[in-house]
C-alpha cells in the first residue's frame, strides 16, 4: 500500500500546479489586451481629466496649479460657448432629421428590388468610404462662389443671375454644411434601414393586401413599428456624430462666417490649438461628453421602443 500511497500522493502534488496553472491561464491570456486599453483608452481620459482640473497654458508651461472646476465655470459662462451651442443645436437637429429621411427613402427604393438595386447599394456606399476631410474638400469646391458647380448649374439654367458665395453667408453656409453631412452620413442610415425592412415578413404584406389594405396600411401598420428600434439606432448615432463633428468644418469653413458654423467640436480645437489653453480645452471636451450621454437618455426615454419580435 505504500507505493501506492506514495504515488498517489505525488499524483495529486505534481496535479495541484497543472489545475494552478490553467486556472491562472486565462488571466495571462487577457493581460495584453488589456494593457493596450489601458495605455490607449483609459489613460487618454485620465490624463484629460486631470488637465481639465489644472491651469494648462502652453505659453505658461511652468504654471499647472490645481484650480478645480474653474476651467469648466469659464468655457461654459463664455459668450463663445453659448454662440456654439445655438450653433450646434441648430445643425445636428437639420442635420439628423435629414439623415432620417434621406436614409429611410433610400432603404425604400433598395428594398423595392428594381434591376438597379444592386448597383445603388455600391453607389449609396461611396460616399461613407470617402473620408471627411476629403469630402469637404469636394464639396467646398462645389459650393465655390467663383467656379463652384452648383453656381456654373444654376446660372446655366437661369435660377441665378451671377455667382452666389454659399459659404460667405451665414444661412446659406449652415445649409451647405448640412448638405455635405447628410452626402456622408446618409448611406449609413441607408443600409441599416435596408436591413430593418429586409427582417419584416412577406407574410405579413401579403395579409395586409389580402385584408384590403393599401401600400399605406402597410407602411404604417408594419413598416414603421418594425423600424424604429433602428431609426432610434440611427438617430443617436448621428446625433453624437452631428455634435463631434468637425472636419468638414475645418475644410468647408473654418467656423464662419462669424459663428455661424462654429460648432462646439471646433471651439475644443480652437481652445486647445489656437488659444493653447489645454485646460480649457479638455474642460470642454467633457462638457461635450456630458451634453451627448444626456441627449442620448431623453432619446431613450422619449422615443422608448414597443417590443415587435
Amino acid at each position: 500500500m505504500s507505493p501506492v500511497g506514495v504515488s498517489g500522493r505525488g499524483t495529486l502534488a505534481s496535479s495541484t500546479p497543472m489545475i494552478s496553472g490553467r486556472r491562472e491561464k486565462p488571466f495571462l491570456l487577457v493581460v495584453p489586451t488589456l494593457g493596450i486599453v489601458l495605455c490607449f483608452t483609459v489613460f487618454p481620459i485620465g490624463y484629460a481629466l486631470v488637465l481639465s482640473l489644472r491651469r494648462f497654458l502652453l505659453t505658461q508651461p511652468w504654471d499647472t496649479s490645481f484650480v478645480g472646476l474653474r476651467n469648466y465655470w469659464e468655457v461654459i459662462t463664455s459668450d463663445y460657448f453659448r454662440a456654439s451651442i445655438a450653433s450646434t443645436f441648430k445643425f445636428a437637429a437639420l442635420a439628423v432629421v435629414c439623415v432620417l429621411i434621406y436614409g429611410g427613402l433610400v432603404g425604400l427604393l433598395l428594398d423595392a428590388r428594381l434591376w438597379t438595386s444592386r448597383l445603388l447599394q455600391v453607389l449609396i456606399l461611396l460616399p461613407w468610404a470617402i473620408p471627411p476631410a476629403i469630402a469637404g474638400i469636394m464639396w467646398k469646391w462645389i459650393f465655390h462662389a467663383d467656379y463652384g458647380a452648383v453656381n456654373g448649374f444654376l446660372v446655366g439654367l437661369g435660377l441665378l443671375k451671377d455667382y452666389f458665395p454659399w459659404l460667405s453667408t451665414p444661412s446659406t453656409a449652415r445649409t451647405c454644411l448640412v448638405i455635405a453631412h447628410v452626402w456622408k452620413e446618409g448611406s449609413l442610415a441607408a443600409v441599416l434601414v435596408l436591413a430593418g425592412l429586409q427582417t419584416i415578413p412577406r407574410e405579413l404584406r401579403d395579409a395586409i393586401f389580402c385584408d384590403g389594405g393599401g401600400p399605406w396600411t402597410y407602411f404604417r401598420h408594419v413598416v414603421i413599428p418594425f423600424l424604429k428600434p433602428t431609426l432610434l439606432v440611427i438617430a443617436i448615432y448621428e446625433t453624437m456624430i452631428a455634435i463631434l463633428t468637425f472636419d468638414l468644418v475645418y475644410v468647408m469653413t473654418g467656423g464662419g462666417p462669424g459663428n455661424a458654423t462654429a460648432l462646439v467640436s471646433w471651439y475644443a480645437y480652437i481652445e486647445s490649438f489656437r488659444f493653447l489653453n489645454f485646460g480649457h480645452g479638455a474642460a470642454l471636451s467633457f462638457t461635450i461628453a456630458a451634453v451627448i450621454l444626456v441627449m442620448i437618455l431623453v432619446y431613450l426615454r422619449v422615443l422608448k421602443t414597443e417590443e415587435v419580435y
